[in-house]
């Protein structure tokens, strides 16, 4: 069996903005697409959002084609609204409007100082905050104190001020920790539907230009049977939202995609709406044993939760079940062979055990960093002594942090064991030069 794990580097390596400030400078650039009401041209507006930003071209160029579609709209409430050509973004605008949670990613500084954020690590600060504030105050009452900065500012400095949640308004005054829970997990489900759009309508209809070589050999092998083709496919577990695997990848094939491909954090899909979108955007546990099946007022921002609740991916866990079993067996016959007492030669026939029962499975990891959030995954797929793991690393830097980070996911000493010796386990591998793509 082969099975492929893809993190985020994938699509990058493919050169697209997948990024979460990627996302982030795109979201800019809507605002104004809507915002700016007093006439003014789309020149000024390439000028002004476009001209400078180094981004991918196509993106550029559909955002200055909406510009230039839009038109006043008003609403049986008679409220004047702008509308453009394009009904995806025009939804995907009233989903980061007023959202607390791009507020907040836009003034994080190390967004504004070096143009990275880490969404689920800030995720995780201010619900880290929030849940002490309650455990000290109770959810039902009202706000006495919010230990996070960003939100004291929002919500305690002016107690007139007037906070709006699904059609009702609330002076800051009156605001109960529960309600401010509720409203941040309203926009967290809003900023993902918003993610979903921007990387089905923008960035999936980017033509890609590069493939990997690595992948080409992996995600396919032909073999002959008999005098007959047949084609291997290799499992996929994808940590991408993105469809970009199956669309280089697969597509040309003409399958079903199901049986091999899982999507372990959800897929997006333009069709989806915020109820059935199914993208796992959260953070990771934060509470110590006791406390954590006590304090559940904020589980539903924690991945585990997200995964159960919207039903993502797990078909890896029978791969990892057959891997497993396939070991058990081996384990089995040997402990049988040494058992007999009339073999003369153990040796030779633990190696013929070997061979009929211990098949080698190959695990390759391609574009993703082995942070230790994805712990208990990666033990589950590379702790077996029946597969052989290849990490492709982008450079040194990238390489250096993957064994840093695999430190942390199963100890200096197994790490060790598995990558030095004659029949190692795991090996580093550089990523080949991407290739240009030909349409097939």
């Amino acid at each position: 069996m082969k099975i492929l794990v893809i993190g985020n580097g994938f699509d990058l390596a493919h050169e697209l903005p997948t990024k979460y400030p990627d996302f982030l400078e795109f979201c800019k650039r809507v605002f104004p697409v809507y915002e700016n009401t007093e006439g003014r041209g789309v020149n000024l507006y390439q000028q002004e959002y476009l001209f400078d930003w180094d981004f991918n071209k196509e993106i550029k160029e559909k955002l200055e084609s909406v510009y230039s579609s839009r038109r006043k709209n008003t609403t049986k409430e008679n409220v004047t609204q702008i509308e453009t050509s394009n009904s995806k973004l025009d939804e995907m605008y009233t989903l980061i409007k007023d959202n607390i949670w791009i507020e907040y990613f836009f003034q994080c500084n190390m967004y504004q100082k070096e143009n990275w954020i880490d969404f689920e690590s800030e995720i995780s600060k201010v619900i880290k905050a929030l849940n002490e504030d309650v455990q000290a105050f109770k959810l039902e009452n009202n706000i006495q104190r919010l230990s996070n900065i960003f939100l004291s500012e929002k919500y305690c400095n002016d107690p007139q001020t007037i906070f709006t949640y699904k059609g009702k308004q609330y002076y800051s005054q009156k605001l109960t920790y529960k309600i401010l829970r509720d409203k941040l997990l309203d926009d967290l489900n809003r900023l993902v539907r918003a993610f979903e759009i921007y990387l089905t309508e923008y960035v999936e209809k980017i033509n890609i230009r590069v493939v990997s070589p690595d992948i080409k050999e992996i995600a396919a092998i032909t073999h002959d049977v008999n005098g007959k083709k047949s084609i291997l496919f290799s499992k996929v577990i994808s940590f991408n939202y993105s469809n970009i695997y199956e669309q280089l990848y697969l597509d040309k094939y003409k399958i079903s995609n199901n049986d091999f491909l899982d999507y372990i954090h959800g897929k997006a899909d333009i069709n989806n709406t915020i109820d059935t979108n199914n993208m796992v955007l959260g953070i990771d546990e934060y509470l110590g044993k006791k406390k954590r099946n006590k304090q559940v007022e904020f589980v539903a921002f924690k991945k585990f939760y997200q995964r159960i609740h919207k039903g993502t991916g797990c078909t890896y866990k029978s791969w990892i079940d057959t891997i497993k079993g396939e070991f058990v067996d081996y384990q089995t016959e040997l402990e049988k062979s040494k058992a007999e007492k009339n073999i003369m030669n153990l040796k030779a026939m633990a190696n013929k055990i070997k061979k009929q029962y211990l098949n080698k499975h190959h695990l390759y990891i391609f574009g993703h960093s082995l942070d230790v959030t994805d712990k208990d995954i990666l033990r589950d797929l590379i702790l077996n002594d029946n597969v052989h793991t290849t990490i492709f690393y982008h450079d040194k830097d990238a390489m250096g942090q993957q064994i840093a980070n695999l430190v942390k996911v199963f100890g200096q000493e197994e790490l060790i064991r598995r990558t030095g010796g004659k029949e190692k386990l795991i090996e580093f591998k550089p990523q080949k030069p991407m290739i240009e793509r030909k349409e097939e």
